[in-house]
This record gives C-alpha cells, sequence and structure tokens, in this order.
C-alpha cells in the first residue's frame, strides 16, 4: 500500500472515531434523566466496514466536518461584536414543553436571568426540577419552546439544527458526572480528537499540562483513575476554548477528596481562563463557593443569590 493511501485509511479512522466521540458528547444519556426525554445519539451518516480499506482508501476526510455558519441567518444575531459583560448569557422568559400522548408538560416556565463571562455558578434543585432540561437548552441540545436564549450575542433560540449542532461543538465545552472518554486513545488523543472541530482551540499538550496530568499523557483512561479521567474530561473541554462550560454533576461520582480537587480545577478555569462556567447540581452545599447561585424548583427559578464573598472551595463541607 502506498504512502498516500495508509494517510487517507488512517484519516478516514480518524474521522470515524470524532464522529463516534461527537455522538457521546451529544447523546450524554445519562444525564438527561431530568425531562424524562432523554436526546438520542446521532446516526453516523457513513456506512460499510471499518476493514474494507479498499473502500476507505478512496474516502476523503472531513466531509462531515465542514464548519457551519452560526451567522448565516442574520436574525440569528443581534450583534456581530461581544455583548456587555452583563449580558453575556441571557435567557428571556424561557419555557420548554414536552409533548406526549397523555398531554403535554412545562419542564420549564418563564424562566428569565443574566450573567456575565467569567462568573462560577452554581444551579441547585432537587431531582426533577428542571435543571438538566435548562443545561440541555443552553448547550444547545435541545430547542426552546418559548421565549429566547443569547449568548455573547448570539440569539441561540434562533438557530436550525444544523447550527445547533456547530454550536454545541465549538461553542460549548460539555463536562459531565461520566467522562465520556474514548478507551482506545489514549489522555492527549481524547483532547486533540475534540479540537479537531474547533479553529480557535487551545495547544492540547498545555491545557493537559495545566491539569497536572503531563506525565499521564500517554495512558488510556482504562490505566486512569476516576479523578484523572475527569480531569481529562475537563481538560478536554477547556481545549475547545469554548464561550461556556457546563458542568452536571461533574463530581457525583468521585470521591470527597477528588471532588473538591476537581471542584478547584473547575474555579480556576472560570478565574484564570475567564470563562462562564455553570454548575448543576443537587448538592446543596456547593452554593457558598459560587459567585451566584439559582435556585430552580418545578421548572421555576425560585431565588437567584449572589455571593459578594464566596468561601473557598477547601473550607467547603458535604
Amino acid at each position: 500500500m502506498t504512502d498516500e493511501n495508509l494517510k487517507k485509511e488512517n484519516d478516514v479512522t480518524v474521522e470515524k472515531t470524532l464522529n463516534k466521540e461527537l455522538t457521546l458528547f451529544e447523546s450524554a444519556d445519562s444525564n438527561m434523566a431530568d425531562s424524562g426525554m432523554d436526546d438520542k445519539p446521532q446516526k453516523s451518516e457513513r456506512s460499510g466496514k471499518a476493514g474494507d480499506k479498499k473502500e476507505n482508501s478512496k474516502i476523503k476526510r472531513k466531509p462531515r466536518l465542514k464548519p457551519i455558519s452560526l451567522s448565516s441567518k442574520a436574525e440569528a444575531m443581534t450583534s456581530h461584536e461581544p455583548v456587555h459583560a452583563e449580558n453575556y448569557l441571557e435567557l428571556k422568559r424561557v419555557g420548554k414543553e414536552y409533548v406526549s400522548d397523555a398531554g403535554g408538560f412545562w419542564a420549564l416556565k418563564e424562566v428569565s436571568f443574566s450573567l456575565k463571562n467569567g462568573e462560577f455558578v452554581v444551579i441547585l434543585g432537587p431531582s426533577g426540577a428542571g435543571k438538566t432540561t435548562l443545561l440541555n437548552l443552553l448547550g444547545g441540545m435541545d430547542s426552546v419552546t418559548t421565549g429566547e436564549i443569547s449568548l455573547n450575542g448570539l440569539i441561540v433560540s434562533n438557530l436550525n439544527k444544523k447550527q445547533l449542532t456547530q454550536y454545541r461543538r465549538t461553542e460549548i465545552g460539555f463536562v459531565f458526572q461520566f467522562y465520556n472518554l474514548m478507551p482506545n486513545l489514549t489522555a492527549l488523543e481524547n483532547i486533540e480528537l475534540a479540537t479537531e472541530i474547533c479553529k480557535d482551540a487551545l495547544p492540547p499538550a498545555e491545557i493537559l499540562k495545566s491539569v497536572g496530568l503531563e506525565e499521564r499523557a500517554k495512558n488510556f483512561p482504562a490505566q486512569l483513575s476516576g479523578g484523572e479521567q475527569q480531569r481529562v474530561s475537563i481538560a478536554r473541554a477547556i481545549a475547545k476554548n469554548p464561550k461556556l462550560l457546563l458542568c452536571d454533576e461533574p463530581t457525583g461520582a468521585l470521591d470527597y477528596k477528588t471532588g473538591k480537587s476537581i471542584l478547584e480545577l473547575l474555579h480556576s478555569v472560570s478565574k484564570e481562563h475567564n470563562k462562564l462556567v455553570i454548575i448543576v447540581t443537587h448538592n446543596s452545599a456547593l452554593k457558598d463557593m459560587a459567585d451566584k447561585v439559582i435556585y430552580i424548583k418545578n421548572g421555576e427559578i425560585g431565588d437567584i443569590v449572589e455571593n459578594k464573598n464566596p468561601k473557598p472551595i477547601s473550607e467547603i463541607e458535604w
């Protein structure tokens, strides 16, 4: 086999793996329980066996990963310039209704708030309160029924399905309770793979070093502890250089000590990288560490509390 064919075959393998990873990110089945309306994994647009080298060698790389313009529809944008810091993320009377044969159910009702870039925010509420539904809407994994969501001037609620896919892939960093790492890739390769679709991605090796895993770069997920896997997951999200980092119970599968170290890491991402970080949780102990706490119950905002003097994470107990 020629060097050119070998390169083409490798490119196809990388693309298929990336598509598989993106499906994992976008389905996140285990994290959609609040609404009872789990997102379904997207089907691959490719067919055929991965082992068919003759066929694969003829396929060019990245037909699926062509960037989708988020501003191709004028009505999707309020401005091409970043909005005022006070309204970096803004929700206006957002509602989400799920309809079934039994009738309609409003998982979110008239939700309104605005957040600044660089804030560390906790959304707190019991199971079934609407937390995950809200996270899904913010992350572009679901669409609003009523109201408007905007992020840095982009009206997310106006995006079509194709644009929402690109929004998820390039504008949002996701950190889930279960890490969704590709088991056949090393820690560094997991991060590199996620950055292939982002034009403003950060250097994967540097980001891995920043989360304290430089020496584990060549290790596979099975060779890493739970805390280390979550650090890789966070590094993967940071490396995309997203405008918003969404974390769904990021410490839920970790022991107390490891969980606190992960919270320290997420807090440093918010402050050192100037990122808006939102943590969705039912753990009320986390409220004291946040710049802002949003309480949600029965699909409605109960209260929004601003902490002028958040506690250091080292002082948080649960």
